[in-house]
């Protein structure tokens, strides 16, 4: 019904009904919450029914935000890994240039789990993106349970660790995308799990080489969490040394060390990337913190978007609650461990208590608008130690009583509620809805994706563009072409478009090497409500608004050839640089990447098979088993490269397929721990069939909505003055 609630709100912003779109989710949010925040708080419940609880929770959460657009990943990180992913899996091969993020190709971890399960299945890419972060997502509700679990020796202890969590301000949101944030928050709590049972553990081995196949992928995924894990690793030895649990302390430095060689290794391949692109961030934040401790300026209006729309009162009554909630949660539960009451009193509950602590630091640096980026991010691994230290402290005190568990679910509601809604953002960053300028997923809309397609059929391999931002991440998702960005070593193209003066952009035009302009006339006169109108242009003066002027120069212009027109337009500037203009005739390019349904049909039905052997197994062993669930990334990734080596090749997937397939399927048939084929046992899919039935319908629906809202267009004319019958050149 939750789902249901929101779809319809989805659905009415794709038509254009925006107003129904952020009441229909808050209302869908709260129902969805409602069930899974009385179960993990109350005492009844068993540990296995708090696992899948905790388990179907955070699923869940990532299905509310997913139905928003289900066909398309259109927020900013997605456009820049799908470039990569798209290169990827087309066989161009490892560190194919991505210039919006040049840094990308060299941490590609999540593409290469990405490209390993498109490998294997054939299924279009954007299914294979949603099972990666689903995976993740389930890796980190499964990590977080077990942890909590373990560290507090109760149940109902893990899943208030995963209730906590998800009431952090990125989970919803930021941490549902396809970025590679996503698969390395699932390693940084399958580090400390697979750490724990190998000091659990007589024979440690399996736990460990999970242990360092989980550092290695995080290595390749993310360069800051890699760094921040492996420093929290030496940490954690040093302070148990400094408690003598010298066993503990040799496991934990000896993984340490061999980790930190990966680590260093393959970080130093992308040192030179590495410095552009993180030395700016924290420049920056550094500065406008230092002025805004100065009470000079820089800072940013709370409670609005970027443009300064205020939002509404009820909202931020909300999100203060849930922030106010946080810190008196946490000062108590702070002091607690900081008294040793519950976490032993030994040096490395420090690690925790100064994590937790930093938690009204992160709301601090919201008022910079640079450094609540930085800040934003790091509470995604700040709200790890604040829900266990603060569930750790409030489980014995939740008691069994039925008025506190009536006080105690609404308070999670604020909690979850105002987080959410506090990393999301303004309304519109909360569903789908027409088209607005420099405005995250709002600016992908049909003709945005008309305009990759025409890119995509016309527009020569290689071909090099200078465009706004939201043009330059979405046209490399489905067509050929590469933006000109000084990030990638070249110019920035700021100057071309606020210029006024022809001369200046042809100097832009010729040191770019520049080959196609593209213009969207959307952006005249139009608020900066994400991050900037073109790449790097923030600082640029008057670069938040543009005006007619600007927009316009071109046309008619020596050198600037219209070869597209209508609210976007594309100029061919290749004379100017004395190039021939070529143009190609490509298929519609469609969805990025491709598919392959025979396979998909061929190994999903297989794939049924064997989870329905799977389900004759007891379920006793879930927890012992979870280590499995924790490798099973690292383990795509591993079969991305293979992938990668073979240039993707159909054939070779589908063999590798089934022979993991078959594998599987013989570990179950000769396992004896399985329930006999029964009507009792029949019986109990009725139910779990009815809600995948109504899951199915719900998510159909979505797709339906979102694919006419974005790909229900009119197909664009072949570039102005040429003709496919006429030959390549115009």
């Amino acid at each position: 019904v939750a789902l249901a609630v929101q779809t319809v709100g989805y659905a009415a912003g794709w038509a254009g009904h925006t107003g129904w779109t952020a009441p229909l989710w808050s209302v869908g949010f709260l129902l969805l919450c409602v069930p899974f925040a009385t179960l993990l708080l109350a005492v009844g419940p068993t540990p296995r029914q708090r696992l899948r609880a905790s388990l179907a929770f955070l699923l869940l959460l990532y299905l509310s935000w997913l139905l928003a657009d289900p066909v398309y990943a259109a927020s900013f990180d997605e456009s820049l890994h799908v470039t990569t992913l798209v290169d990827l899996t087309a066989g161009d091969g490892w560190f194919t240039p991505n210039t919006m993020l040049p840094v990308s190709p060299h941490y590609p971890g999540l593409e290469l789990a990405t490209g390993a399960v498109h490998w294997l299945t054939g299924l279009p890419l954007i299914a294979c993106q949603v099972a990666v972060v689903a995976i993740s997502r389930a890796v980190l509700a499964v990590g977080l349970f077990l942890l909590g679990s373990r560290i507090g020796h109760s149940a109902r202890v893990g899943g208030l660790v995963v209730l906590l969590y998800a009431a952090s301000q990125q989970l919803y949101f930021f941490n549902a995308q396809f970025s590679y944030q996503t698969l390395a928050l699932a390693m940084v709590v399958a580090v400390p799990l697979l750490l724990i049972r190998a000091y659990d553990a007589p024979r440690p081995a399996q736990s460990l080489l999970g242990l360092q196949a989980c550092l290695a992928t995080l290595a390749v995924t993310h360069h800051l969490t890699s760094w921040i894990v492996l420093a929290a690793l030496w940490l954690v030895g040093l302070l148990q040394l400094a408690g003598r649990e010298r066993a503990r302390a040799r496991i934990t430095l000896v993984s340490a060390y061999v980790a930190g060689l990966v680590v260093a290794g393959w970080s130093v391949v992308a040192v030179p990337l590495l410095v552009p692109y993180l030395g700016p961030v924290f420049g920056s934040a550094g500065e406008q913190v230092a002025r805004l401790i100065a009470l000079d300026g820089g800072g940013r209006q709370v409670a609005s978007g970027s443009a300064g729309d205020p939002a509404p009162l009820w909202e931020v009554a909300v999100m203060f609650g849930s922030v106010l909630l946080w810190c008196v949660l946490l000062a108590p539960a702070l002091l607690a461990v900081l008294r040793g009451r519950t976490l032993p009193r030994t040096p490395l509950r420090w690690l925790p208590l100064a994590l937790g602590a930093a938690y009204p630091l992160t709301l601090l640096a919201r008022f910079s608008p640079a450094a609540s980026e930085v800040a934003e991010r790091a509470s995604t691994f700040v709200m790890l130690a604040a829900a266990l230290t603060v569930a750790l402290w409030l489980a014995p005190r939740l008691g069994s009583g039925v008025a506190r568990l009536w006080l105690a679910v609404p308070a999670a509601l604020v909690l979850l509620l105002g987080s959410a809604i506090l990393g999301a953002g303004p309304d519109w960053q909360r569903g789908p809805g027409p088209y607005l300028a420099a405005a995250e997923h709002r600016s992908v809309d049909a003709e945005t994706l008309a305009v990759a397609e025409w890119a995509g059929r016309y527009l020569p391999a290689g071909s090099r563009i200078a465009a706004d931002t939201t043009m330059s991440r979405v046209l490399p998702t489905v067509a050929p072409v590469d933006p000109v960005t000084s990030s990638s070593g070249s110019v920035n193209v700021t100057p071309l478009f606020l210029s006024t003066s022809l001369a200046d952009a042809d100097e832009v035009v010729r040191t770019g090497q520049v080959d196609f302009v593209v213009v969207d006339t959307r952006l005249e006169d139009q608020p900066l409500r994400s991050g900037s109108f073109f790449e790097g242009s923030n600082g640029y003066p008057d670069s938040d608004r543009l005006d007619a002027d600007q927009l316009e120069k071109f046309d008619g212009a020596p050198g600037y050839v219209l070869v597209l027109d209508g609210s976007v337009r594309i100029y061919d500037v290749r004379a100017l640089r004395g190039e021939s203009a070529t143009f190609t005739d490509r298929a519609d390019p469609g969805l990025p990447g491709d598919s392959r349904p025979w396979q998909s049909a061929l190994v999903l039905g297989l794939a049924a098979v064997v989870a329905l052997l799977l389900g004759r197994r007891t379920t006793r062993s879930e927890a012992r088993d979870a280590w499995l669930l924790a490798v099973s990334l690292p383990a795509l990734a591993c079969l991305g490269v293979m992938a990668t080596a073979t240039g993707f090749s159909a054939t070779s997937g589908l063999v590798v397929a089934l022979l993991v397939v078959s594998g599987v399927a013989l570990a179950v048939l000769r396992c004896t721990d399985r329930v006999p084929w029964s009507a009792p046992g029949r019986r109990r899919w009725v139910g779990p069939a009815l809600v995948v039935v109504v899951l199915l319908a719900t998510t159909t629906y979505a797709a339906w909505s979102a694919w006419h809202g974005l790909f229900d267009h009119t197909t664009l004319p072949a570039p102005l003055g040429w003709s496919a019958s006429a030959g390549g050149e115009r």
